[in-house]
């Protein structure tokens, strides 16, 4: 009887146990659903176009084209969203003028206009003296004739939009010369918020990304990558946001290139009537990847920072046993010192309005503040009218605790001397926040000095509002 009981009791845990993974597998699964950024069922195909080149018939072999190209192929087929049926390859011998002519040409017959166009080229470049046009070399191009070379001009007659049905192509070539595609039209793009990207999405784009200007690139190599691919893929590998534009992606890599090298990259928009000012192509993740973010963000979840949220009367005592602090030096006011939280701060815009999520703590913050009051009730009426407001499309907007705010002091100081992460404002140096210190007092948390203390309603710090996240 007793067996049977056991037995029984095994196999209801077994059945429990196993809707808990179809529950946390619903919700770690509910948002990997591929959609483009205007909310609707992506429509159109993703095509893939690579060339590597390495083993030239009449001039000096290369060491990482191969490798360079397959390396792009393979972190995208990986983590975005595209389809071995929807990808070309052409490497060393195949990478004759006729085949890369041809496959630009079938593109132009087969793509349609929802669909989005990638171009992955890497191998030598040369220049036209005479006409001082970049050119790619395929695989049997001559040395002393550059009509059996693939002129720049050749390549966009094949991406414009008169020739090509794509709603979004983009262009990234890895060779010398490759730049003066961008010569004279480039333009600086929008910051990537949620809006931009949705309005870039929805306009046609003809995008460059180059490994240089006009002028001949040095092999630097970097784990059998050339150090443009190297952090090309750097960039698709460590990106965690369901929408990647171009120009996001450039910024990455020539970030890790200025630290690295003296290659200097090239991103623009190719000079075609039909380019709609802003567009840009967006990459989507697929839905593993988007599935395993969510796996960390629902970890995360579990391992989240609770801070206190309710106001308190703190003697300094006390605000020197707060958790998650590191104090440097205690003063008879408070402290100077820094978190302990490993944050993870992300910048975003809601319905155009600024704030920094911080997903370990579970706080939204306003990321720009207010403007400096000493008043009690001007502190009261500038978070009320923000709420009434519904900034960012809410309405619990509230003063931090100092906690909270002490969570935002980093280590060391960053861009203009603040102790706090570079997504906030810098011009708020110091911030009120809602415990008192007594009747008359409140603390404030310094950014610019990287502390915590106690001040009278007699000096005019800044807000920076927040609110907990549900």
């Amino acid at each position: 009887m007793k067996k049977n009981i056991f037995i029984l009791a095994l196999i209801i845990s077994l059945v429990f146990l196993s809707f808990s993974f179809v529950s946390i597998a619903d919700e770690q699964g509910r948002e990997a659903v591929l959609v483009s950024p205007t909310g609707h069922e992506i429509s159109g195909n993703q095509w893939l176009l690579v060339i590597g080149i390495d083993s030239y018939t009449n001039f000096p072999g290369l060491s990482t084209s191969v490798n360079d190209a397959k390396a792009v192929k393979d972190i995208l087929l990986k983590r975005y969203h595209f389809d071995k049926y929807h990808i070309i390859e052409l490497y060393d011998d195949d990478a004759t003028r006729r085949n890369i002519l041809g496959k630009l040409r079938y593109l132009t017959r087969r793509v349609g206009p929802d669909d989005s166009v990638i171009i992955f080229y890497s191998g030598r470049g040369g220049l036209d003296s005479a006409k001082r046009e970049g050119s790619w070399i395929p695989v049997e191009g001559a040395t002393d004739d550059t009509s059996s070379w693939i002129s720049n001009k050749q390549i966009y007659d094949y991406l414009k939009i008169d020739a090509n049905n794509a709603k979004h192509v983009l262009l990234i070539s890895d060779s010398c010369f490759s730049g003066d595609s961008v010569r004279g039209y480039r333009e600086k793009m929008a910051r990537a918020t949620d809006e931009v990207i949705k309005r870039a999405y929805n306009q046609r784009s003809r995008q460059v990304i180059t490994s240089g200007g006009i002028k001949p690139v040095v092999e630097n190599e970097l784990d059998d990558n050339s150090i443009f691919v190297h952090f090309l893929v750097k960039g698709l590998e460590e990106n965690r946001k369901p929408f990647l534009v171009p120009s996001e992606l450039f910024n990455i890599m020539k970030s890790g290139l200025a630290e690295n090298s003296n290659q200097a990259p090239a991103f623009g928009t190719l000079n075609d009537e039909g380019v709609q000012k802003g567009g840009e192509q967006v990459l989507f993740l697929n839905s593993e990847e988007l599935v395993h973010l969510n796996k960390i963000k629902w970890q995360e979840r579990i391992e989240r920072k609770y801070l206190r949220s309710s106001y308190k009367d703190l003697l300094v005592t006390q605000a020197l046993s707060m958790p998650d602090v590191e104090i440097r030096e205690e003063q008879d006011w408070g402290f100077y010192g820094h978190s302990t939280i490993r944050h993870q701060y992300e910048l975003r815009s809601i319905l155009y309005e600024e704030v920094v999520v911080d997903y370990t703590t579970g706080l939204m913050w306003h990321q720009n503040g207010s403007e400096r009051f000493k008043d009690k009730e001007k502190i009261s009426e500038w978070v009320n009218n923000l709420n009434l407001k519904g900034y960012a499309g809410f309405k619990d907007w509230r003063l931090p605790t100092v906690e909270e705010a002490a969570s935002l002091l980093e280590p060391k100081q960053n861009f203009g001397g603040m102790f706090v992460n570079k997504e906030f404002d810098k011009k708020q140096p110091w911030i009120w926040t809602g415990d008192s210190y007594g009747n008359d007092a409140a603390w404030v948390m310094s950014a610019c000095y990287g502390s915590i203390f106690w001040n009278k309603f007699d000096e005019y710090f800044s807000i920076r509002p927040v609110r907990t996240m549900k």
